[in-house]
């Protein structure tokens, strides 16, 4: 009896908090997602009315009893007003901007008015993170780029957003949290250390690189993601499209970043030492493969192989970021 009662006590508490705090690309605030409370002037307001309340009372002085009632309508109306500056208010994500271990990035969310209406002195924070003020005119919207400190390589959820206000005299504070469908990409640190050796993957791939010369062989279609290091841009001035020298002996420049060439090294350094040297390979224009325990990608180059690189070593053995808190 006791253990389903407690059951049902768990049930509704997980109802009301994932009522008051949704998840998903794009949440509408209202009643059920918007918390409310008096801030320190606002208790210090509330006392001073029933002060003047039980001062009007004990000296029978009407002029004091209609400035006490006045200040309890304003305090009234001060509810409604700090509640109507969240309510109808729409926040969508958009997108974040990958970045490497203990950098500063962003993610941009969306506001927009439902209601069609002004809101005035709303702030937005990553919990830890800096604040941003914003004032969003009716039938308009503002897209706000938000702060995140990282920690740790990974896939990043910065976690729950919050919301709040305390328009329009500073006596309430209303609030909401909120969680966006939005992560990023923490690559690790790049770290320099021992540089690869040129075929340095398997037997395999050795085997075919035995081909002599850096001659020219001739021109190919651009394929996107390739290097722009090789455009034919004489030929592309003539009208013929874009199209990518090729030369005879290219694989032999050919570069494998192999887990196991740095064996002497922890694994977060390993993974730091890894991902400088991508970098590096890609602005020499030099085509790069991957080789991890689990994980293999053949020699290419080019921002989208970069990224892709990266991305894995960034959350190899299941890693996830951490956000840094101010």
């Amino acid at each position: 009896m006791v253990e389903q009662l407690g059951g049902r006590f768990q049930a509704w508490v997980d109802r009301v908090v994932s009522a008051r705090r949704p998840k998903g690309h794009s949440i509408l605030l209202n009643q059920k997602r918007i918390y409310i409370f008096p801030t320190s002037s606002g208790w210090s307001f509330f006392f001073l009315c029933i002060l003047l309340f039980f001062i009007a009372t004990n000296y029978q002085n009407n002029l004091i009893h209609a400035v006490a009632y006045m200040l309890v309508a304003l305090g009234v109306l001060t509810i409604h007003f700090t509640f109507l500056n969240l309510s109808g208010l729409r926040i969508t994500a958009l997108k974040g901007k990958n970045c490497f271990a203990g950098d500063s990035t962003y993610l941009s969310v969306l506001l927009e008015s439902e209601q069609k209406r002004n809101y005035e002195s709303i702030q937005l924070n990553w919990k830890g993170q800096p604040e941003e003020t914003i004032y969003l005119e009716k039938e308009h919207e503002c897209e706000v780029e938000l702060n995140l400190t990282t920690h740790t390589r990974g896939r990043l959820k910065p976690g729950p957003l919050k919301i709040e206000t305390n328009y329009p005299f500073g006596l309430l504070r209303a609030w909401s949290w909120i969680e966006l469908d939005l992560d990023i990409v923490v690559f690790p640190k790049p770290q320099k250390g021992p540089r690869p050796d040129l075929n340095s993957g398997d037997q395999d791939s050795q085997s075919g690189d035995k081909r002599a010369g850096d001659d020219f062989f001739g021109l190919e279609e651009y394929q996107p993601g390739q290097s722009t290091k090789h455009i034919a841009w004489k030929q592309f001035a003539q009208g013929r499209g874009l199209l990518v020298k090729r030369y005879v002996g290219q694989q032999s420049r050919q570069v494998w970043l192999n887990w196991e060439s740095w064996s002497d090294l922890p694994m977060e350094h390993r993974l730091s030492v890894m991902c400088y040297w991508a970098i590096q390979l890609e602005h020499e224009g030099i085509d790069f493969g991957l080789m991890l325990p689990s994980k293999r990608i053949e020699p290419s180059s080019g921002p989208d192989h970069l990224e892709r690189v990266l991305t894995i070593l960034a959350v190899f053995g299941g890693a996830n970021g951490d956000v840094g808190h101010a």
